[in-house]
């Protein structure tokens, strides 16, 4: 079993969260094929543009690219759009507008499905902003997503990044994607005003997980980022310490600091990492993979894993 994956496996054991990320690396642990890393990262960028679908990559040193692969194309990236949400919240901090010890009551209404825990807590538990920011990044707490959205505000997320407006969250997109709510879905479509058609979705029966999480369902409904928005927004939130409790597939002894946040549903999979070395260079890889079938998961993760290899 190769190191990185094992370490990744002992800490979803740890946690006792099963999610799709999750799945995931637990597959690679029992026993899927694995390369040896690859020297250059460019020579890399074939490889992952050879997966069926489609696939963007950037892997930046002090900013600039060291290899890239449609850095500049948006794509679904699932739970790695909480990155964008933690920036707009630490900078709402920065200002002065909130606090990490800032305390957050749990409404029943906020609650969504896996991943995470939030759901099965009590109605009206107090939580700090410090809590659900780091729920939601070191197991990709869709609950605590949902509450710090409400915090940080849709509109003001929607004008951090005007492609994704309004700015769902997990609650809504899992309500679209149900296929119990394809009606639902279809006006949401062909609305010209979706924002007025919140309330409704609201209204709606949330799924259960599985429901949502066997096969590629409604790919227009989602998150769309590009690699680089990735890399910039992971790079204003690397140094909390809240980004450093999950670090990914990566030996994070061999580095300085890692921040790590990943995304993954059906169809859609992205693996996001910032890295200082022991000289104070800072490196950003991120990767993104969407088709409209199931993905062959242990592809990505070899090759991103020989990106970040390769980068040390």
């Amino acid at each position: 079993m190769d190191f990185y994956h094992h370490f990744e496996y002992k800490n979803f054991l740890k946690r006792g969260v099963i999610t799709v990320l999750g799945t995931i690396f637990l597959l690679i642990c029992l026993g899927l094929p694995y390369s040896e890393a690859v020297a250059v990262p460019s020579k890399l960028m074939d490889e992952f543009d050879a997966l069926p679908g489609e696939t963007s990559v950037l892997v930046l040193r002090d900013n600039e690219a060291v290899a890239s692969l449609n850095a500049e194309k948006p794509l679904a990236i699932a739970s790695a759009f909480k990155l964008q949400v933690l920036a707009k919240l630490q900078q709402q901090i920065n200002a002065g507008q909130h606090s990490w010890d800032e305390v957050i009551q749990l409404k029943p209404e906020w609650k969504s499905i896996p991943s995470g825990i939030l759901q099965d807590w009590p109605d009206q538990a107090p939580l700090t902003l410090q809590t659900l920011a780091s729920l939601m990044i070191s197991v990709s707490d869709n609950t605590a997503a949902d509450i710090l959205i409400q915090v940080v505000g849709r509109d003001t997320l929607a004008t951090a990044s005007p492609r994704n407006q309004p700015f769902l969250t997990t609650q809504e997109v899992f309500t679209l994607k149900s296929p119990e709510n394809q009606d639902l879905l279809e006006t949401y479509r062909q609305s010209t005003a979706p924002k007025d058609l919140l309330p409704s979705i609201h209204k709606a029966p949330l799924p259960p997980v599985e429901l949502v999480d066997s096969e590629p369902l409604a790919p227009d409904i989602e998150w769309f980022f590009t690699t680089q928005e990735l890399c910039q927004l992971i790079a204003q939130v690397a140094d909390l310490p809240l980004m450093h409790i999950n670090t990914g597939i990566i030996n994070a002894d061999n580095w300085q600091q890692v921040a790590f946040k990943g995304g993954a549903e059906p169809g859609v999979l992205n693996l996001t990492t910032a890295l200082k070395d022991d000289l104070g260079n800072n490196y950003c890889v991120s990767a993104t993979w969407n088709d409209q079938q199931q993905l062959e998961e242990y592809r990505f993760f070899n090759l991103f894993s020989d990106t970040l290899q390769s980068l040390e």
